[in-house]
């Protein structure tokens, strides 16, 4: 029960988002051994989930007047600040000392870097002050692409520049539709969201603006000749379902659909992902 209680505080679903930016900035760089690959996500993971650790820490007495998060264990008390400090913190290590033995000194940098950006300076200073912390918030996400690209000691390219720029634009409108579904929960909790700030309307008209970024972003890349036929119609696909959900959202508002809006953008991360890939190998 224990060993799970740690596992879930480690968040695996933002891990495993994580480790899908990683694998395609692999994938995209080059064609590592699979050996190699396998040992970089996994330090990866630690790190990501060591990260993950040490916010709920921060987060615990937010999170036990919030519905989604209340049962968590750190809020709960079923594993001390002190443990899960100790847990986070040696998982972030591991990971970093792992990649910097197979991938190299500047993977394990970008991982350390990752998580210090994710903890001390999103946790702790952007997301109790601002209602668009989401927006540098996404940052976050550039690190498993550059632990990616340094992992395989390639050039600097295009692909990884469409990681970089791709992960902060899809972040925010993925936040937000959370923050719609949850309203009464971060209200609740005194964390400043763009639905407490700023109004209901003004968020969804927010999340379609920033859809549209993304929307721009995704078309880049075939404008460059970055990618080919497989990346147009994967992310053809991944830009209708996003903006099918989007104006379901602003034309019929309410809590269903800023729930499917936010369940859908992560599928559609992956698919992007995985039809860039898939064009890059073929």
């Amino acid at each position: 029960m224990v060993s799970m209680d740690y596992v879930r505080a480690a968040q695996p679903r933002i891990v495993a988002l994580f480790l899908v930016t990683v694998l395609a900035a692999m994938l995209l760089c080059g064609s590592p051994a699979a050996w190699r690959v396998l040992v970089v996500l996994a330090a990866t993971a630690f790190t990501v989930g060591g990260a993950a650790l040490l916010n709920n820490v921060i987060e615990r007495d937010v999170d036990r007047v919030m519905e989604r998060t209340r049962r968590r264990a750190t809020a709960t008390g079923r594993i001390s600040p002190a443990r899960a400090t100790l847990a986070g913190t040696l998982a972030v290590a591991a990971g970093a000392a792992a990649l910097w033995a197979v991938a190299g000194g500047l993977a394990a940098l970008f991982a350390l870097l990752g998580a210090a950006y994710y903890v001390l300076v999103y946790t702790l200073l952007l997301k109790p002050r601002s209602a668009l912390s989401a927006v540098p918030g996404g940052v976050a996400g550039v690190f498993p692409a550059l632990i990616g690209w340094a992992a395989t000691g390639a050039p600097w390219s295009g692909f990884i520049l469409f990681l970089c720029v791709l992960i902060p634009v899809w972040s925010p409108p993925h936040s937000w539709a959370l923050t719609l579904a949850l309203g009464d929960d971060y209200r609740a909790s005194g964390i400043p969201t763009p639905p407490t700030r700023y109004g209901d309307a003004a968020t969804r008209r927010l999340i379609a603006a920033f859809v549209l970024g993304f929307t721009v972003v995704l078309a880049a890349p075939l404008g460059a000749g970055l990618f080919g036929p497989v990346y147009a119609a994967g992310m053809s696909l991944a830009a209708v379902l996003l903006w099918t959900f989007t104006v379901r959202l602003l034309r019929r508002p309410s809590t269903a659909a800023a729930w499917a809006l936010f369940k859908i953008t992560g599928p559609c991360l992956a698919l992007v992902l995985a039809a860039a890939v898939a064009d890059a190998l073929i």
